[in-house]
Formats: C-alpha cells, structure tokens, sequence
C-alpha cells in the first residue's frame, strides 16, 4: 500500500519509509511518505480558507456532513480492518470493534453537539449578553499506533462539529488503516478542513510549534506528552493530552477468583497490553494470592499467541522489534531480581518466532513494588502480581504515585468497592470490570488525573475542548 498525505489534494513527498508486519517483518505491507514543516505551512493556509467557510455553516449542517461520511465507513468496513490487523499485527475481532465503536461514537457525537453547542442568552431591563462557543479556528492532532481509528475519532469529530479545520498525524508505526479510515471523512468535507500528513517526531514538533494551530490534542506516553505541553506553552497554545497509565487491580479477599481471573487476563493480554487502559498490575489481598496466582496462570494459559491471519489465535504479535526488545529486557531484568517468571499460553504454528514481534504472554509474581515493571506502564503482555493487607493503605500509596488513567477493584461487597472506587486518584475506576460497561459508556468521559492527561473526550465533554467562549454585550434595543 502507497500511503499519500492529503489536504484540499494529495501532498507529494520524495522521501518514504517502509512498512512492515509485526507478524514478519520481512514483509514490507506499504511505503509512508516523511512530510516536511513545508508541507505542513501548504495544509495550514488550505485548512485556514477552507474553516473560515465552514465555520458560517449551522451545527445541523455540520453534522450532516460528518454523518454522510458513516454509509461509506461501513460500506469499507471489512478493508479498514485487513489494513489495521496487518499492520497492527492485532486480531480481527479487536480492530472490528474498534471501527464498529467508532461509528457509534461518531453517532453519539453528533446527536449532542447541537445542543452543546448552542449559544447562551442573558438580558435585563437595559443590556442583554450574547455567549457565543466559538472554534479555535484550525486544530492539531496527533494519535497514536496502537488504536488510531478510535483515537482519531475521538479527536477530528468533535473539532469538526465546533467548527474547526483538523490536521492529523498518525503514528509512522501504523499509518495505513486510520489513513483509509479518514480519506473517506476527507471526501464528506469542504476541500482542505481535514488534512492528514504523514511524518516523523520532527513533523510533530512542527505542529505544535506552529502559530496557526491554537490547540493540539495528543495521545501518546507521558514523557513525550510532557514536551508536547512545555512547547505548546511557548506560545499558550491549548492542549488535550491523554497520557501513560499505570492500571492497577486491586482484588478483595471475598472476590469470585475464577470469574475475576479471567477478566483481568481479557483485560491485561488484549492487543498484547499494548492499550492505555490494559490492566498493567494486580494487587491480590495475601489471604487469597495464591489461589488468584493459579486462576491468573490457568486463564493465560489458554491464550493462543499466533498471527492475526490465524483464526484460532487470541494473542498476536507487539507492534515491532523496537517493542519487542525493550519488553524481552525488562522480563530479562525482571528475572535478575529473582521474582517468579511464568511464560503462559500456547504458541500456534502460525506464529514466526524468528521474524515475528511476538513476546509470549507472561505472569510475574514475588516482585517488590518499586520494580520498573510496577511503577512504569510496561505497555505489553507482562503483567505483575503482587500482595497487599490492606485496601485503604494501599490506595493511598497508589495515589502517591504520578500516574491516574484509570484502576479496578474487584469482590463480592459492592458498598465497600464503591467506598474504595471514591478515594483512587485516577479518571475512571471499573468495579468488578476491567473496561467500559453498559449502553452508555460512549457518554462518558475519557481521561486522565496527574501525569496521565489534561482535558477529556467523547460526548459532550469532547465537545467542549474544541470551542472557546466569546461573550458579546449590548443595550436592550
């Protein structure tokens, strides 16, 4: 695949990157063009005329646009997810979901914006007060590799219904499949209001530093997101960041073991832990360690680590050998210390071990707490145990440290798991549940507390970091 860069057309760039398949990386899947600071000046001043248009539109009008663009997702369905599974090296049914949950969210979106959206009217006997929610005019965005489509949603929908031109850069790791995924939206849109460049950290670094772009929203870790903050306050720029996360499980001596097990193996081994809210660690109260260690190695156990072309495969590859190296250290370091090592799962023929990124599914346990695999987000399937006597004691220490994306707690008594669910310092804390539960989920904020963001997304609340407020006063005519 020949990836290209658009704005109101196609940007050219002599210069490429390959492609390859975290399942063999002898495979080259595409090329990527590398656009410059140049190219990314040619989609700001198309992107400034192109949202002076589009800003005179009505939010009805906006959203009829972007809803145009779910007949063609849905009709390209089945080629968004082949593009993501071969170059994410993940499975069908994780990126299905992801572009299914995408065009939900998308609905969602637009089903509150108008009323969001809507202006505020104030008056007295002399003077009346019109507050305006006005865009910031054209917006940046950067995502990630590891979920670019909903990511990517999650960004240029709500910027688009506030009335801004978006110009996004993906992840060189995985480009291809939100690259197909917005030329759609693209073609749904004024000529130059979405525009998708392709580039490395110094394109990045170009966007945030350019004065025509008033707000940047990232995902990524948070030490890049901390730079991405540092340059952006040099010309107080806006920022929306959804960083690192540090996911801890903290399991009660009454909690089902069998079922809990089993939904933290789901939670800490889908995508390879390659997610931001992956289980990254379990706290197992000491009475109950034991038992919980062997239902956590049964149920990892019956992983099957294979290509994502494979349709008895439950694990697939990490996203490249840079991943793979630092996450085969780390269990190398790991194993230094003398901690319980226990590689789980089965491995399929499918899975080349030799030109795959594959890292075998692996249970860590008599591990100290300040361990680099415990106190930073390893954002891979290695996942530590450890033991705790007391759940108050334990937050408090969880909530002395600088991550705060999200947590679990797990047991049979809901009045205490929701006390204890109330003082963890994090943006959402799942009871007995690892990820989102119920039909409204979509209506939910995403984000973190401390290190792991500033600002929030989806529904509404995405909506609301996308305009600014503008008041404008008057006599009573």
């Amino acid at each position: 695949m020949q990836l290209q860069s658009f704005g109101a057309d196609d940007i050219p760039s002599t210069d490429t990157i390959d492609l390859r398949d975290p399942a063999d990386r002898r495979l080259i899947i595409g090329n990527m063009p590398v656009c410059s600071s140049e190219h990314l000046d040619m989609a700001v001043e198309q992107a400034k005329k192109a949202q002076k248009i589009w800003v005179k539109q009505s939010v009805d009008q906006r959203i009829a646009s972007i809803k145009s663009f779910i007949p063609r997702l849905q009709e390209n369905l089945n080629h968004i997810v082949e593009v993501l599974k071969t170059e994410q090296g993940m499975l069908d049914s994780v990126v299905r979901r992801e572009v299914q949950e995408s065009v939900g969210q998308i609905n969602h979106t637009c089903s509150v914006a108008s009323e969001e959206l809507a202006s505020l009217h104030h008056s007295d006997e002399s003077f009346k007060a019109l507050v305006r929610k006005v865009p910031f005019g054209v917006v940046g965005a950067i995502v990630p590799w590891n979920a670019p489509v909903s990511l990517a949603t999650a960004k240029v929908v709500p910027a688009l219904l506030t009335g801004n031109a978006v110009i996004i850069k993906p992840s060189p790791r995985a480009p291809a499949g939100v690259t197909v995924f917005l030329r759609l939206l693209k073609d749904c849109l004024p000529p130059g209001l979405l525009s998708l460049l392709h580039g490395l950290d110094d394109l990045g670094e170009a966007m945030i530093r350019h004065r025509d772009l008033r707000k940047i929203s990232f995902t990524g870790s948070t030490a890049v997101g901390k730079r991405v903050a540092a340059s952006a306050a040099a010309e107080l720029k806006s920022v929306q960041l959804e960083l690192g996360g540090n996911d801890a499980a903290i399991v009660f001596k009454d909690a089902d073991i069998d079922t809990t097990a089993s939904q933290i193996v789901d939670s800490a081994f889908r995508r390879s832990g390659q997610y931001c809210y992956a289980t990254k660690r379990v706290y197992v109260h000491r009475s109950i360690k034991e038992q919980m260690i062997e239902a956590l190695t049964k149920h990892a156990d019956r992983l099957k680590i294979g290509a994502p072309s494979d349709k008895n495969s439950t694990i697939g590859p990490v996203i490249d050998k840079e991943a793979q190296q630092r996450l085969s250290a780390l269990i190398d370091q790991t194993r230094a210390c003398n901690a319980v090592i226990r590689s789980c799962g089965s491995i399929l023929e499918s899975a080349d071990l030799t030109n795959g990124c594959y890292i075998q599914p692996t249970l860590v346990w008599n591990i100290v707490h300040s361990h680099p695999l415990v106190v930073e987000e390893q954002f891979g399937p290695v996942l530590p145990i450890l033991g705790y006597d007391d759940p108050l004691q334990l937050v408090d220490k969880l909530n002395s440290e600088d991550y705060g994306l999200s947590g679990s707690v797990w047991g049979a008594n809901l009045e205490e798991l929701s006390a204890v669910a109330h003082e963890i310092e994090a943006g959402r804390v799942f009871i007995n549940a690892a990820r989102a539960m119920g039909g409204f989920s979509g209506e939910l904020p995403s984000g973190g507390h401390k290190h792991s963001g500033i600002g929030w997304e989806k529904s509404t609340f995405g909506l609301r970091e996308y305009y600014q407020y503008q008041t404008i006063n008057g006599p009573v005519c």
